[in-house]
């Protein structure tokens, strides 16, 4: 098969456009365009066309399509031994496949037209898409990701080359390499694969896992059943021992020791309780006792204390009345040194104050002088601004008479223009009438005689003819055109009188006149604000300001007769006298100051001690009764030390003779819990023993021995099953090991077609190199050059580059061999290439091409100019 032309009907950026590729030759033809002007775009296409069905729907299909819409059509003419075909499909809308022969004749339509081309393709086979076409800025000779599309290339890749060496191999075939063999393995492998995973494992639902799952269950079984059983026994020997147990527990005298036990407890606890309340009540006496001579106690320091505080509080008032005496006496002296400083500070004020008003005098003179000139700046600027306010009064007057505005005018020549088309109108449809006389009588109309001459009649009028009657004419459509005319001059002159104009011309005057006026007034304002930019009151008030100003400067203003340097030296001196005398008169204020607190804290301190004299003075009491209140005291707290003795010793005698409560509450306590816990014990055995009986009787009903001994049988059934899978699981991956084993050393002889085809290629680029190829992906793995095995993936990017492209030519010649030349279409490859070997591979694809087409599609145009071969022509025009 060969390409003779490709055309692209609104597909991507030829929106709209058909884009051809014709005149493509035999051997090498290069369309070497820029970038962007589609060349993958014609790669996606021509790929979509062979490969992807007419009603597809995917996302690779979409991509074709421009962002405007539209049905995607790609068509080619291609050329077979039987002759040239045009196949075409059109996707997304007016979805078609189709294929005509040289006359133009269908011969193929839609399904029909694609298992035509499948057909031609290889039955499906779609190696050349991945094998012989290289697509923008792919290097490898398959996709290198891990996802699901991509592993799915993979595969469909690896059975294309598949098939392709062992059609090619066939003799092969006959011993163990080649597609039989694959047979063979592929039947081990589905037979392994219904029992067991890639890495051995038994396979969800399958007979292995199935084997697996029953021996499991079944163990689960076997194991409840076993447990149900022990449990059964178990119920069995707990029964005999709480039987015994309850046949203790009822044994006669049991109850009976339990119930003296607990009744002799109770009458040693009851003892033990009343002694110890009698022991109780003497304590709290023994409590009270200490109270009453602790309050004894508590009186007697209390009148010592206040003895100790009456001579403590009277020493602390004289000593706070002397301090007193001596702030008053510092006050008094700092206040005289403060009066004294103030006198000095006063006098030194005045004589500064007299040499600021001499200095003051002189700048007076100058302020004078400044406000005067800014006066006068003012005032003219005041003078102008009034003159243009008087000349924009009279514009705004002027403008209130002048009311054609604009607007008016538009209307009053609106009204001007629609008065003359009516006109026009009327005089195009109207009626006139001609008189001539002869005599001296007159048509009159309306008791108006008519001159001679013509006469429009607008509307229906009656004439009278003199001696002969009356006449009548009615100009018909023609009275409506008059009321038209009639509207229209009443519209206008109602328009002109209500601007008081005559007519139109001297409307348009007036509107001129308007605008110059508008215009004089607009300079006038800006004259204004540039003279008063925050307006004309703001200009008075500051003319009325600068006015005070210098009247103020007037009044206040004396002549000045001192010299300036005199008076700022006084004024110096004055200066320093007074902040010398404020200095002093601030340091004895202060002190005066400090004095005065000093004195204040002092009465402070005085009142204090005065309250606290008083009040040890009110708890001291009368001094002539104090010693017998103090004796009194002393008395009461020996009394009470006598009564706490003796209730003391009454509660050490009860204490001697006291029996043990606790012991006794312990005592009661387990006696009571005996009793308690073997009435309790009977009960909850007579219950266990009322549910194990019941719970055998209801195992032996359900026979679980003999259930378990049957599941038993039925796991060691499923057991063996499992084994025996797992057997035949370890024999199945044996067989395919030692298939594939014998297999690799067979599938040396599959690479022998392709490696006759790589190897004169290849030594255009590397001599004495050869590849070695893996028998998996039989694809090239390493290159061997120098002695030295390197594997492919540590190569450069250009020599792998290289590499995929000559081993694509080599798969290219054995579909030529095959009776199936296919083109070779190579989209912006040999990216990687340096100048020397890019021209060993021009020589590559001319050593093919001797054979088979080869299209190649570049933006390197410079790069490769060397290639030769034909260009085809390629032309772009609009849709119609």
């Amino acid at each position: 098969m060969k390409l003779r032309s490709l055309t692209l009907s609104n597909v991507r950026k030829f929106a709209g456009q058909s884009a051809t590729i014709s005149a493509i030759g035999d051997g090498v033809s290069v369309v070497s365009e820029a970038n962007e002007f589609g060349k993958s775009t014609f790669f996606d296409a021509l790929h979509a066309l062979f490969f992807l069905k007419y009603g597809a729907a995917t996302r690779e299909v979409k991509s074709l399509q421009p962002r405007s819409g539209g049905a995607v059509r790609v068509s080619a003419q291609i050329e077979l031994p039987e002759g040239l075909f045009t196949l075409e499909k059109s996707f997304l809308a007016q979805k078609r496949a189709s294929v005509k022969d040289a006359s133009g004749t269908v011969i193929a339509l839609d399904d029909e037209a694609e298992r035509w081309i499948a057909q031609l393709m290889g039955n499906g086979i779609e190696g050349p898409a991945g094998l012989l076409w290289v697509r923008q800025g792919t290097t490898a000779l398959e996709p290198g990701g891990t996802s699901g599309a991509e592993k799915t290339e993979k595969e469909r890749l690896l059975g294309a080359r598949r098939d392709l060496l062992s059609s090619v191999a066939g003799e092969i075939d006959m011993v163990t390499g080649g597609r039989r063999m694959d047979r063979v393995i592929e039947a081990a492998m589905q037979s392994l694969g219904r029992l067991a995973t890639a890495t051995g494992i038994p396979k969800a639902n399958g007979p292995w896992k199935l084997a697996e799952q029953e021996a499991h269950v079944l163990t689960d079984q076997h194991a409840e059943l076993e447990r149900v059983c022990l449990e059964l026994s178990d119920a069995l020997v707990q029964r005999r021992e709480v039987a015994m147990r309850l046949e203790m527990l009822e044994a006669p005298g049991t109850q009976e020791a339990l119930t003296a036990a607990l009744e002799a407890a109770q009458i040693a606890h009851k003892t033990a309780q009343d002694h110890a309340e009698k022991l109780a009540q003497v304590q709290d006496q023994v409590a009270l006792r200490c109270l009453e001579m602790e309050g004894a106690q508590a009186r007697l320091d209390k009148l010592i204390a206040a003895a100790e505080g009456f001579e403590h509080a009277r020493t602390q008032l004289s000593t706070a009345q002397a301090a007193y005496s001596e702030a008053a006496q510092n006050v008094r002296t700092a206040e005289a040194a403060t009066n004294s400083a103030q006198t000095a500070l006063v006098k030194a004020s005045s004589a500064l104050a007299s040499a600021q008003a001499a200095k003051e005098t002189l700048q007076h003179e100058a302020l004078h002088k400044n406000a005067v000139e800014k006066h006068e700046q003012l005032q003219a600027r005041l003078a102008q601004m009034m003159q243009k306010r008087n000349a924009l009064e009279q514009a705004n007057a002027a403008l209130a008479t002048q009311t054609v505005t604009p607007q008016t005018l538009e209307q009053i020549e609106q009204a001007q223009a629609d008065l003359a088309r009516v006109q026009a109108e009327a005089a195009a449809g109207g009626v006139q009438m001609h008189l001539d006389y002869d005599t001296a009588q007159k048509v009159s109309s309306k008791d108006v005689p008519l001159e001679a001459g013509a006469h429009r009649v607008g509307q229906r009028a009656v004439f009278d003819l003199p001696g002969i009657g009356r006449m009548t004419l009615d100009p018909g459509d023609a009275a409506a055109d008059m009321a038209a005319v009639e509207k229209a001059k009443t519209a206008l002159r109602t328009t002109l009188d209500a601007v008081g104009m005559a007519n139109v011309d001297t409307a348009r005057r007036s509107a001129a006149l308007r605008r110059d006026t508008m215009a004089e007034i607009a300079l006038l304002k800006n004259v204004q604000e540039t003279l008063a930019p925050e307006g004309l009151e703001r200009l008075q008030a500051a003319v009325a300001q600068a006015l005070a100003a210098v009247e103020a400067s007037t009044t206040s203003r004396t002549k000045a007769q001192h010299d300036p340097a005199e008076v700022a030296r006084q004024l110096e001196a004055a200066q320093q006298a007074e902040h010398a005398a404020r200095a002093t008169y601030d340091n004895s204020r202060d002190k005066r100051d400090a004095a005065r607190a000093a004195l204040a804290r002092a009465q402070a301190l005085r009142d204090a001690a005065q309250s606290g004299f008083d009040l040890a003075a009110a708890t001291y009491g009368d001094p002539d009764e104090f010693e017998g209140r103090k004796a009194q005291a002393a008395r009461d707290c020996a009394l009470a030390g006598v009564a706490v003795e003796d209730a003391n010793a009454a509660s050490e005698a009860l204490q001697k003779d006291a029996p043990d409560l606790a012991n006794a509450q312990a005592d009661l306590a387990r006696a009571t819990s005996a009793s308690e816990n073997a009435r309790e014990e009977r009960l909850r055995l007579k219950t266990r023993i009322a549910d194990l009986g019941a719970t055998i009787r209801a195992r032996a009903e359900d026979g679980v021995e003999e259930k378990r001994d049957e599941v038993a049988g039925l796991l060691q059934a499923a057991t063996e099953r499992a084994a025996r899978f797992e057997h035949e699981a370890a024999g199945l991956m044996l067989l395919v090991e030692a298939l594939r084993a014998k297999r690799g050393a067979a599938q040396e002889a599959y690479f022998g077609p392709v490696r006759q085809e790589l190897a004169p290629l290849l030594a255009l680029l590397h001599a004495d190199a050869a590849l070695s190829f893996d028998p998996t992906s039989l694809l090239p793995q390493g290159l061997a050059r120098g002695g030295a095995d390197e594997p492919l993936d540590m190569l450069s990017g250009g020599t792998q580059e290289q590499i995929a492209i000559l081993t694509r030519l080599a798969f290219a010649r054995l579909f030529a061999r095959q009776g199936k030349p296919m083109p070779i279409i190579l989209d912006d490859a040999l990216v990687y290439s340096d100048d020397n070997r890019i021209l060993a591979m021009f020589t590559a694809l001319h050593r093919v091409a001797a054979d088979q087409q080869v299209i190649v599609f570049s933006c390197r145009q410079m790069a490769f100019a060397g290639l030769g071969g034909t260009r085809p022509v390629v032309e772009i025009t609009q849709d119609r």
